[in-house]
C-alpha cells in the first residue's frame, strides 16, 4: 500500500510539473521546433533541481511528511504560480470599470493563489479523501486534455499545410555587377501623413532634405496584411500568402520568422540564384540566433536564450516579484534586462536595427559579395524604449501615444543618420525604408495596412509610382531592376 502511494504521488508530481510546460508548448506551437532546444531543456532541468531542493528543505523542516508528500507540495505550488495570469485576466475582465481592482489585480491574484494553496494544504494534512480524489481526477483530466489539444494542433497544422514551391521569378538578363540591397523594416511605423495629422507636426523639412539626396517618399501605400507575421511571410514569399477564399497558401512552418529557419522561400531562392548573400538583423520578438546563425548580422552563440526563458515565466508572477525584490536592494531587474542581457546586447540595443547595421558595416573594410541586408528595426513598435533624441526611456503600455511619438521621431533621426552613413560607405546601394504595418492604435484594418515608404534605387530603374509599392511589390521592383526583367506587380 505504501509503495503504491509512493508511485502514485511520484507520477502525479511529474504530471503537475509538466502542465506549465505543455501549456507553453500549446500556446507557442508555431515555434515548437525552436523552443525544444538546448536553452529550454537547461531551463527545465534547473527548475527541476530547484523544486528538488525545495522538497528536501520541506522534508527536513516538516518531519511529519515524507519525501513524496514534500515533492507533491513543491510542484503544486510551482503549477499554481502559472495560474496567476489567468486569474489576473479574469479579475480585469469581471471588474472592467473598477479602477482600484484593475490597479491591484496582479497583487490580488497572487493573494488568491496563496489562499488556494493554503486551503489545499490544510485539507491535505487532514487527509481529506474526497478532496484528494477530486484534485487527482482534475489534474489527470487537465493533463490528458493538454495532450489531446497539442496533438490536435499538430495534426491540424500538418493537414492545412500546403507544399511550398520555389521558383525563379527574376532570371538575370543583364549579368551586371549587382548592388547591395538594404531593406529596413521599421516595425509599426505609420505613414508620415497620418503621423503629421495626429501629432500636429510638420515633417516637410525632413522629406525635402531626403528628396535632395534622390530618395522618394510615397504616401498612401498599403501592405497586403496588417500584421508582422503575415506581412513578412508575404515579403519572403514574394507574393500573397492567403488565397481569395481565405486559405493559407503556404505551410504554417514557412510563416515568418520560422521561414528563416527552414531556409525555403522565394526571396532567398531568387537572391541565391543571383549570387547574393543574406544578412538579417532581428529583434526581441524575432531573434536571429534562435532561427539561423548563418544569416545573423550579429551572431550570438550563447546557450541561454533569455527571451525564451522570460516568455516561459510570462504567465507567472515571478518576473514581477523579482523586480520588486530587486528594488529592495536598489537593483532594477527590468533595466538590467534592457541594457545588459540577451546575448550581451540588451533589448534597447537589440531593437536598434539601423544602429547595429552601421556598427557592423563600420568594421568591414570591403563590401565584396553583393548582399541583401534585411534589417528588422523594432521601433516604433512597443515596447517604447526611446526618447525622441534616441536615448533610453521606458514608456509603459502597448498603447502609449507619447511613447510612440518619441520612438517615431527617433526613427526619423536614425533614418537620416543611416542615409548619411550609406552615402559614404555604399553610395551605389539600393536602400528601402518601409514598415510592415501601421501603429497599434489603428482604428480600422485598412488603417493598420498603411505603411511608411521611403526608398532610393538606381536612376536607370523603371518603376511606376502609380503602383502600390508595398513590401512585396517593392522587392519585385528592385529584383526586376537589377536583373533587367519586367516588373511583375501583385494587386491588392
Amino acid at each position: 500500500m505504501f509503495k503504491s502511494k509512493k508511485f502514485n504521488y511520484l507520477i502525479l508530481s511529474f504530471i503537475i510539473f509538466s502542465l506549465p510546460i505543455l501549456e507553453f508548448l500549446n500556446d507557442n506551437f508555431q515555434e515548437i521546433n525552436i523552443i525544444l532546444g538546448k536553452s529550454f531543456l537547461i531551463l527545465i532541468f534547473l527548475i527541476f533541481l530547484f523544486l528538488i531542493t525545495i522538497t528536501f528543505l520541506l522534508n527536513f523542516f516538516l518531519k511529519k511528511i515524507d519525501f513524496y508528500d514534500s515533492l507533491f507540495i513543491s510542484v503544486l505550488g510551482f503549477w499554481l504560480l502559472f495560474k496567476h495570469n489567468a486569474i489576473n485576466q479574469l479579475l480585469i475582465t469581471t471588474t472592467e470599470n473598477n479602477s482600484f481592482m484593475n490597479f491591484l489585480s496582479a497583487e490580488i491574484s497572487l493573494i488568491i493563489i496563496f489562499v488556494i494553496f493554503l486551503t489545499f494544504l490544510i485539507f491535505f494534512f487532514y487527509n481529506n479523501i474526497f478532496l484528494k480524489k477530486f484534485f487527482f481526477i482534475f489534474i489527470y483530466l487537465n493533463f490528458f486534455f493538454l495532450l489531446i489539444e497539442l496533438s490536435f494542433i499538430k495534426s491540424n497544422s500538418v493537414k492545412n499545410d500546403i507544399k511550398f514551391k520555389n521558383e525563379i521569378l527574376f532570371p538575370d538578363l543583364i549579368n551586371d555587377k549587382k548592388p547591395n540591397i538594404y531593406f529596413f523594416i521599421l516595425d509599426a511605423m505609420q505613414p508620415i501623413k497620418d503621423f503629421e495629422e495626429y501629432y500636429k507636426i510638420d515633417l516637410n523639412k525632413f522629406l525635402n532634405k531626403l528628396e535632395s539626396k534622390n530618395y522618394v517618399y510615397l504616401d498612401n501605400t498599403l501592405n497586403f496584411y496588417g500584421g508582422t507575421t503575415y506581412g513578412l511571410s508575404a515579403f519572403f514569399n514574394l507574393d500573397k500568402i492567403i488565397s481569395d477564399d481565405g486559405k493559407l497558401k503556404i505551410k504554417s512552418s514557412y510563416l515568418f520568422p520560422l521561414i528563416l529557419k527552414n531556409k525555403n522561400s522565394n526571396l532567398l531562392y531568387n537572391l541565391d540564384s543571383l549570387g547574393y548573400d543574406f544578412k538579417w538583423a532581428g529583434n526581441y520578438f524575432a531573434y536571429c540566433p534562435k532561427f539561423n546563425l548563418k544569416y545573423c548580422l550579429n551572431q550570438n552563440k550563447s546557450t541561454v536564450d533569455l527571451y525564451l526563458n522570460l516568455s516561459f515565466f510570462g504567465k507567472s508572477p515571478l518576473i514581477q516579484l523579482t523586480q520588486i525584490f530587486g528594488e529592495l536592494f536598489d537593483f532594477d531587474f527590468r533595466n538590467y534586462i534592457f541594457h545588459k542581457s540577451l546575448g550581451g546586447e540588451g533589448i534597447f540595443k537589440l531593437h536598434d536595427g539601423m544602429g547595429r547595421l552601421t556598427e557592423y558595416l563600420s568594421q568591414l573594410k570591403n563590401l565584396n559579395n553583393p548582399t541583401f541586408y534585411f534589417i528588422h528595426h523594432m521601433s516604433p513598435h512597443h515596447p517604447y524604449l526611446t526618447a525622441s533624441d534616441c536615448s533610453f526611456k521606458d514608456y509603459k503600455g502597448t498603447k502609449n501615444y507619447e511613447g510612440y511619438k518619441a520612438a517615431y521621431l527617433c526613427n526619423l533621426k536614425k533614418i537620416s543618420e543611416t542615409i548619411r552613413f550609406l552615402e559614404k560607405k555604399d553610395p551605389d546601394a539600393f536602400v528601402i525604408f518601409q514598415s510592415d504595418h501601421s501603429w497599434e492604435m489603428a482604428k480600422t484594418s485598412l488603417e493598420k495596412q498603411g505603411i511608411f515608404n521611403l526608398f532610393k534605387m538606381n536612376d536607370k530603374c523603371k518603376y511606376s509610382l502609380d503602383q502600390n509599392l508595398n513590401n512585396v511589390n517593392m522587392l519585385r521592383s528592385v529584383l526586376s531592376c537589377i536583373t533587367g526583367s519586367d516588373p511583375k506587380y501583385i494587386k491588392n
